[in-house]
């Protein structure tokens, strides 16, 4: 697994689609630096370089004769879409779904598909590492841990928000995954221009609500998908509460193959033939499982992963 951070500046503040510097920094599972590039891109749009607030003063280190001779956003698009979809990294950012909410606005302005794509967030996470009410600017966390960087230089952006990963794993004594699980961090997706910000699921809301609304997601999702086959009639699928939360890729392929092959998602696991987990196992699962275990020893209920799920409808 290797590490990408990527930080996005716009040229217009007023308008999210004007990006014009793409900053990506990719390391090493020990956090060595393997590579760091500025991506400029043409904004075809005024500049405004004091953001969206009045004489604030922001400096975005703009070479607009640089700018102006870049390729625009459709041209880099494939570029940018390579990178962040490419499943050998671990992706995230400082402040994450601003950037990914100008990359939605980017990629409708020059009607371009989504990119569809996977992302945490240091800044949520070195806010709930250092026990904190409120989350910080990146400068105010490079004060705290010793990093100089060139602020709202994307490349120099990145390279800090990859800094700050590195010593919150070093700090911490733990993986990302690990720090993730503590945390109970949900990573933050994009799909077809629907944003899930990355959350902590301890203190947000109830989890019975945050379950709520993880079902009334799925069940959203599997209408959209049109039934191809009868493999799977009368046949009743239920998820784990992990994979049903995770909100990723793995749990809309999924659902998609249920729906797609005449099967139903159901929320009980009493009324399922077919007991479905992920890679991972919350507290939620262990006492769950429990029961799910004595059903699949009785013959009434086939327990099977996500992933040779997956495999097996997709040969």
């Amino acid at each position: 697994m290797k590490y990408l951070a990527f930080d996005i500046e716009a040229a217009n503040g007023y308008q999210l689609s004007s990006i014009c510097s793409i900053g990506v920094v990719i390391a090493d599972e020990q956090f060595n630096i393997l590579s760091r590039q500025n991506i400029w891109i043409n904004p075809k749009t005024k500049y405004n370089l004091n953001g969206t607030r009045q004489n604030v003063g922001i400096d975005l280190h703009l070479d607009k004769k640089l700018l102006n001779s870049s390729p625009d956003f459709k041209q880099v698009y494939g570029v940018i879409s390579g990178i962040l979809t490419d499943t050998q990294y671990f992706v995230f950012g400082h402040a994450v779904d601003a950037d990914v909410r100008m990359l939605n606005a980017a990629c409708n302005r020059y009607k371009l598909p989504c990119i569809n794509f996977e992302f945490a967030d240091s800044q949520l996470l070195y806010r709930l590492f250092k026990g904190e009410k409120e989350v910080k600017a990146l400068h105010k966390i490079a004060l705290d841990i010793g990093v100089e960087f060139e602020e709202h230089n994307s490349e120099e952006d990145a390279y800090a928000t990859m800094l700050t990963l590195k010593y919150l794993v070093e700090q911490s004594g733990l993986s990302v995954d690990e720090l993730l699980e503590k945390y109970r961090i949900r990573k933050g997706s994009n799909r077809n221009f629907e944003l899930s910000r990355p959350v902590s699921l301890d203190g947000q809301v109830s989890k019975k609500r945050v379950t709520q609304v993880a079902w009334e997601k799925i069940r959203k999702y599997a209408s959209t998908v049109k039934k191809c086959s009868n493999k799977y009639k009368d046949t009743a699928f239920c998820l784990s509460r992990t994979l049903e939360l995770s909100d990723d890729e793995t749990l809309y392929k999924t659902v998609e193959l249920i729906v797609k092959n005449g099967g139903r998602y159901t929320t009980k696991l009493a009324k399922s033939k077919v007991y479905i987990y992920g890679d991972f196992t919350s507290e939620q699962d262990i006492a769950r499982e429990k029961r799910v275990n004595e059903l699949a020893e009785q013959g009434l209920l086939t327990k099977i992963s996500a992933q040779q799920f997956i495999k097996e409808n997709t040969l």
